[in-house]
């Protein structure tokens, strides 16, 4: 009687495991009955980040703080509006949606939600690429075709926002690309970029979407440089838009970071994204482990910075403001420059007393003024990240919008 009882209770439990795998293959990912999350690194993608708090509780702490809103002197995650702080802005991009609602973007866990209810138009379902994981499981769903689907049908589909999958796929700890358009753009380039870096150009990139099929694509044919871009574009005949006064084909750039890091102090340093904005903390417990709030480095300054440098935090902070405000108001004086171009550009249109060769000089050094002003304005350190190239390239906008100039007078 009590060896059926013992066979009974094993068969039992045998059942029951059976019952709980089945189990866990139906159920949403919020609610895991697993042990080892490497048993998942080969399954169903784990999409949403509430999923892996039991697991890795000080990350996922870390990564909720990217819901704090904050203003810091040339950035934070305060969704003001660009338009209205920079009005030359309602000048260099008239006729591009971006002339009516640009706002400083929020921390990564708004990223769908922002993403929707922004009011510039979306083209393509490709606008959900970088802003929630759920468009890998659409593109599987849909094949390639997804790229051009509408919008709106799908983001109604996405319940998450930027998350661990992003970065880690089912394997936290591990960092992997998950984003195709930047594994096809390492195929154009040589170079071998540290993963630390291209775990976050998969979307801190400048890029466009193909004018039919909307797919996501980084215009890295000629390399990641300012001018093997704008060859790309040139050989492409792409623009963005047609500046409704000038009558000059523009390119609306996006978020250059990861170009614009490449080459700087930190990078050549051997240095990453993550070094600085991922800094290693510690628990009460002592161990150790890589904050997930992307934020500015000056906001955990002790483990970013000083493990490095020999300044106090005060001085450290305000050596970067410092070349931060330099940055800025370079960026605002060759702003400026471009405004004065564009309308005495308009000018010229309008008077009907220019000839249409000189007027399309004009405008080809507008469309490469306004391209250099804006991967400075755009890249979200308002210089730091390579303050040499920041300048540099400042310098060559200012150049081109003075040829302009003076071809016109």
């Amino acid at each position: 009687m009590r060896k059926n009882i013992v066979i009974g209770v094993l068969i039992s439990a045998i059942l029951i495991g059976v019952a709980l795998t089945v189990h866990y293959n139906l159920v949403a990912p919020e609610t895991p009955i697993i042990t080892d999350p490497e048993d998942l690194a080969d399954g169903p993608r784990i999409l949403n980040a509430d999923f892996w708090s039991d697991f890795y509780p000080d990350q996922y702490s870390s990564y909720l703080l990217n819901s704090e809103m904050e203003e810091t002197p040339f950035g934070g995650s305060v969704p003001y509006s660009y338009v209205e702080r920079y009005l030359d802005l309602q000048v260099l991009y008239a006729g591009n949606a971006f002339s009516l609602d640009y706002l400083r973007s929020r921390g990564h866990v708004y990223s769908l939600e922002d993403v929707i209810g922004t009011e510039r138009g979306k083209p393509g379902a490709s606008c959900l690429s970088c802003k929630t994981p759920d468009y890998l499981d659409m593109i599987e769903e849909h094949g390639f075709d997804v790229h051009a689907m509408d919008f709106y049908q799908l983001a109604d589909k996405a319940q998450n926002p930027i998350s661990c999958y992003d970065c880690h796929g089912n394997t936290p700890g591990e960092i992997k690309i998950t984003r195709d358009h930047l594994s096809k753009a390492l195929e154009l380039v040589d170079d071998d970029y540290k993963m630390g870096d291209l775990v976050c150009a998969q979307c801190h990139v400048e890029y466009y979407l193909h004018p039919e099929t909307k797919e996501v694509i980084l215009p890295w044919d000629y390399g990641i440089t300012v001018e093997g871009m704008e060859r790309t574009f040139e050989e492409a005949d792409y623009f963005d838009w047609i500046h409704p006064d000038t009558g000059t084909e523009l390119l609306k750039v996006q978020h250059p970071e990861f170009e614009t890091f490449q080459g700087s102090v930190h990078s050549d340093f051997g240095m990453s994204c993550l070094d600085c904005h991922m800094p290693r903390k510690q628990n009460e417990a002592g161990e150790v482990y890589h904050s997930h709030h992307w934020t500015s480095p000056l906001k955990h300054i002790e483990e970013s910075c000083l493990s490095c440098h020999a300044e106090t935090p005060d001085e450290l902070t305000d050596k970067v403001l410092s070349i931060q405000s330099s940055v800025y108001d370079m960026t605002n004086e060759v702003s400026a420059l471009i405004v004065e171009l564009v309308k005495e550009l308009t000018a010229a249109v309008d008077s009907g007393e220019v000839s249409e060769e000189i007027l399309n000089q004009v405008r080809e050094y507008h469309r490469k003024a306004q391209w250099r002003w804006d991967f400075v304005f755009v890249e979200n350190s308002t210089g730091f990240h390579h303050s040499d190239f920041a300048r540099n390239t400042l310098d060559d906008a200012r150049s081109y919008a003075e040829k302009g100039l003076e071809l016109l007078r």
